[in-house]
């Protein structure tokens, strides 16, 4: 008796097994969650406050970030078709994506692997396109709060 049921636990653990690997295959749609991180708000105030250039490979070493090749931006409001087909995730779907209460979304790929997203609070990125580690990151204090400018390298 008690083998028939070890037979029916492999079973089920191997029904199991196949599910998750045929999700993980494309069986389903991607789900990325978008945090909250403090470190990488203060990576970013950093350059504001003390005025002085970094990269950005700089900035997100500081806030603990590794295992990117790229990083785009994108302001409030926004879409998740426009996010999906800007940087090429298709049928990914965004939990927590900000229509108000944020500055923006920064985004961390790895090929089309989206390595870290992140709300962005102020002071605000000036990005257009997407940028690299060696892009320059440099203080554009214009406004009350302040701006960011983070070097495109494309589109």
């Amino acid at each position: 008796m008690a083998s028939c049921w070890a037979r029916k636990l492999t079973i089920l653990g191997l029904a199991a097994a196949v599910a998750a690997t045929g999700a993980a295959c494309g069986g389903g749609p991607n789900t990325v969650e978008i945090v909250e991180d403090p470190v990488l708000e203060t990576a970013f105030e950093k350059v504001l406050a003390d005025g002085e250039s970094r990269t950005l490979g700089e900035v997100a070493e500081a806030a603990g970030i590794s295992g990117w090749d790229r990083m785009y931006y994108f302001r409030v409001p926004l879409l998740m078709s426009e996010v999906n087909r800007s940087i090429g995730t298709e049928s990914t779907l965004w939990e927590n994506l900000p229509t108000a209460g944020a500055d923006g979304v920064i985004i961390s790929l790895s090929g089309n692997s989206v390595v870290r997203a992140v709300l962005d609070h102020a002071p605000s990125l000036d990005l257009h396109g997407y940028a690299t580690a060696d892009s320059a990151v440099t203080a554009a204090p214009g406004g009350a709060r302040g701006t960011i400018a983070v070097e495109a390298k494309g589109r």
